[in-house]
């Protein structure tokens, strides 16, 4: 109950509605006219754009909406679960991924449903490899937006949103699809932290139909990556309040 409360919320969410689905597909919609129009239209491209549309979105959704909301949320819970609730924070945790899965799920179906209809697409298995790529990528944003809930409070999430947002889309969306130029390198060098990168790379191979096995390789490791922090705070609550340490500590 709690969680489809949850998913009612966001999705009456103003901010969530304009700047992670509306302004997404309206950008990916844009991208496809203008390349009919203009007679440069290819399905390689429209499958380029289609995964820049859907990282804009899962990182506007995952990075910042998430994070504010655990900002915003998780003091809450920590008073009431252990007190007059058996709600516990760890059965918030998992509530709160599962919200996360299916609403970048969700902006991931309607951008895909406009290429439909716009027939830029053919629905066949690659895109269903698309949308299970897109959600592990989606897990691994509302990672780095738990992060940012716990450690970062909600005046400054306020503020930085939009820097957040955009930066992150950078570094998930592979620019030399694109552009060139010295910039463009130093900025791919970057990228190739995080699975953006990689998940471009699965695209065109798929497209190519060439063997995919060792960008999925890589783009799993860099989605591991995001691991590391976590092992951290562990190891630093485990100093802290010795052995038994909980999930209800983890968020403190």
């Amino acid at each position: 109950m709690i969680m489809w409360l949850d998913i009612k919320e966001t999705s009456r969410n103003k901010r969530f509605l304009l700047f992670t689905l509306i302004f997404p597909l309206a950008w990916y919609v844009m991208m496809i006219s203008m390349a009919k129009a203009s007679g440069f239209f290819t399905m390689s491209n429209a499958y380029l754009w289609l995964s820049a549309a859907c990282a804009i979105g899962i990182a506007g959704n995952a990075v910042v909406t998430f994070s504010k909301k655990i900002s915003h949320t998780r003091k809450f819970y920590q008073l009431q679960a252990p007190h007059t609730s058996n709600y516990s924070m760890r059965c918030w945790l998992m509530d709160q991924i599962a919200v996360q899965l299916i609403l970048n799920l969700a902006i991931c179906v309607v951008i895909i449903g406009a290429g439909l209809l716009m027939q830029s697409l053919v629905f066949n298995l690659n895109i269903v490899i698309m949308l299970v790529l897109f959600s592990l990528m989606g897990i691994y944003l509302s990672a780095i937006g738990f992060l940012l809930g716990i450690f970062v409070d909600s005046r400054t999430l306020d503020a930085l949103s939009m820097p957040l947002s955009m930066g992150f889309c950078m570094l998930m969306i592979r620019l030399d699809t694109w552009l060139s130029g010295t910039v463009i390198t130093v900025i791919m060098m970057i990228q190739k932290f995080f699975p953006g990168y990689y998940l471009f790379d699965i695209v065109q191979k798929m497209i190519l139909k060439k063997n995919l096995n060792d960008a999925l390789l890589r783009f799993l490791l860099s989605c591991l990556l995001i691991v590391i922090p976590f092992m951290i705070i562990i190891i630093v609550q485990h100093q802290k309040h010795g052995p038994n340490l909980s999930a209800d500590e983890v968020t403190q």
